[in-house]
């Protein structure tokens, strides 16, 4: 019982926070409710008019008053179409902007989260919530709050309206409808259950379906389509399972609603019928009580089925609520330090930093880089390498230790402060689906043409762009699935030019260029980032000779430093990996 009550209290939670996008539009609210209610009393005032004609108009065969009745019928009705007018304009106005509004929220959550939520959620479970959580969501605002109010208003103002026409018929019939409750629990539980396990499956299949898609080359390439399709499939069978479930339960539970509704209908025309017969009711009563109860309890059941549909949509709601409610790991200062001029000086003081749930990565890791110089960070895989290039741009914050930019903490920093102030070229590209040239101004959208081109040519792209019978309009296709890794990395590097950072971090900026495409960019990097703070993530040993020192990383601690020639001279760890490095070279040559 206790923990039935959370789970209420949980999801009425959820359903007024739900409700809370509606608030900057209460005024339309307002006003649909008030046109709702107008409608409403217009369209319950016709069995009144009914009423008025068995019993006193057409027993008279007063012709005058027969006409004065449809007169009015005609004005009520015109009332009620404009009331329904007015309604209509406020629930579409209220429903649109609502759901703009919550998709809008739910991008800016997206870019609050930061770099860990991504991390350690997949696109697929992103996609699915975008997808099958927020269009659920949108449907509460599209559909059932406002009939749930319209309804409510409908059915509040019959009831009243039956009780004063008879009260002794009222009664009659609702025990009939409260025996509905007696099973109909137990059907709604079982369409809950399916909702909750609906959801889950919904959000299994995107996942599939979005890896499906992206995986498709490697698919091929293996020849592992009936694999992909079997997986697909199962996911698949899973949605459709608990959809047909889901319309089974609502199925018997709406069959049992209108069993009940028809069984109070009898016995309202048996008693009827007794009452007409010893004058209790008059026939103008009996035929507008009928008039109400089948408005009143078609307008109930349809409130009862949008009460039962809104607690299955609060399982897929929950997703989102939760979604929402999430804390981002990194979070901005309420007065953030923001200064003109970054120099570009970086500090790590006795930084640790491991991943929830994981081992330690960085372990004291103490360095600092100057403004202007140019640094390279090389070690064994998993030590530390990509996780220290994190804390300086603070996708992450450090367990302890601090991580200083200028003698500043970063964490005192804007985020806008610190992500203008770098560009980060990371191994993995990622380009849009359009054009070459919008790809490269992406890193500067006020970038001129000139600009544009200076950077492809420092990035050796441009001769390859001028080649393309469409030039820098040429479409790259998704991912830049048009584009060899080669012309990628280079675009990437591109970018980096173009934005003209006081700090450049690169990822093994060079690793897919040939050898003479390398040595021009390289070129570039001290033409162009001559001023700039370097620090680059490198694997191939051979192009960092010429940087000004070079952190070799071990097991999360800052092993050696110096240049390459004292490094090599120490035969140290660094030596090793050189060693390795030749012979790997000497491998694939």
């Amino acid at each position: 019982m206790q923990e039935s009550y959370e789970n209420d209290r949980v999801k009425m939670k959820q359903y007024i926070w739900a409700l809370s996008f509606m608030r900057p539009y209460k005024n339309g609210v307002i006003l649909l409710c008030i046109c709702g209610f107008i409608a409403a009393i217009c369209e319950l005032m016709i069995p009144k008019f009914v009423q008025h004609f068995l019993d006193v108009t057409y027993p008279a065969k007063d012709h005058s008053e027969f006409v004065i009745g449809i007169f009015l019928i005609l004005l009520v009705l015109a009332f009620k179409f404009g009331a329904s007018s007015g309604k209509e304009i406020f629930q579409r106005m209220i429903q649109e902007n609502t759901a703009r509004d919550l998709q809008l929220s739910i991008f800016q959550q997206l870019r609050r989260l930061g770099f860990s939520y991504y991390e350690n959620t997949s696109a697929g479970a992103i996609l699915t919530l975008l997808n099958s959580e927020v269009s659920a969501l949108q449907k509460l605002y599209r559909q059932y709050f406002p009939e749930l109010l319209q309804n409510t208003i409908f059915t509040c103002i019959s009831f009243m309206l039956m009780f004063s026409l008879s009260f002794s018929l009222t009664l009659m019939f609702l025990p009939c409808f409260l025996l509905y409750y007696l099973v109909g629990p137990y059907f709604e539980k079982r369409a809950s259950w399916t909702a909750q396990k609906l959801a889950n499956s919904q959000r299994e299949f995107g996942q599939k379906a979005y890896e499906s898609i992206s995986a498709l080359t490697e698919l091929r390439a293996s020849f592992s389509q009936k694999w992909d399709s079997q997986r697909v499939l199962h996911a698949t069978d899973q949605v459709n399972q608990f959809f047909v479930m889901r319309y089974w339960y609502a199925y018997w539970r709406g069959t049992i609603r209108r069993l009940s509704y028809y069984i109070g209908c009898i016995i309202l025309f048996v008693y009827g019928y007794y009452a007409i017969s010893n004058q209790i009711l008059t026939v103008g009563e009996f035929v507008a009580y009928l008039l109400y109860y089948f408005n009143a309890l078609l307008r109930l059941t349809s409130l009862i089925t949008l009460i039962t549909e809104q607690k299955v949509l609060m399982y897929q709601v929950k997703n989102l609520y939760e979604f929402m409610h999430a804390t981002p790991v990194v979070a901005e200062r309420s007065d953030p330090y923001a200064p003109e001029t970054v120099y570009g000086q970086i500090t790590l003081q006795d930084v640790h930093f491991s991943y929830p749930g994981k081992k330690p990565v960085l372990k004291g890791v103490t360095l600092t880089i100057h403004a202007g110089e140019k640094v390279a960070i090389v070690g064994k895989s998993g030590c530390g390498k990509s996780t220290f290039v994190k804390l300086i741009g603070r996708f992450y914050d450090p367990d302890r230790g601090q991580v200083c930019l200028d003698s500043v903490p970063v964490s005192d920093y804007s985020f806008a402060t610190l992500r203008t102030a770098m560009s980060i070229v990371f191994q993995d590209v990622y380009l849009f689906g359009s054009s070459i040239r919008e790809n490269i101004q992406f890193a500067r959208p006020d970038a001129t043409e000139d600009e544009i081109r200076e950077a492809a040519s420092a990035a050796q792209l441009h001769e390859m762009i001028m080649n393309l019978p469409e030039g820098y309009e040429t479409l790259v296709g998704e991912r830049g699935v048009k584009l060899s890794g080669g012309q990628k990395q280079r675009l990437s590097l591109a970018r980096m030019f173009l934005r003209r950072t006081p700090i450049v971090i690169l990822d093994e900026p060079t690793s897919a260029l040939d050898n003479v495409s390398e040595r021009l960019v390289l070129q570039a990097f001290q033409d162009k980032l001559k001023h700039a703070t370097i620090i680059t993530i490198a694997h191939r040993l051979s192009t960092i000779r010429n940087y000004d020192r070079i952190v070799v990383m071990d097991d999360g601690t800052v092993a050696e430093t110096g240049t390459y020639d004292e490094l090599m001279d120490r035969k140290g760890v660094f030596y090793q990996l050189a060693k390795e490095d030749a012979s790997q070279e000497v491998i694939h040559a």
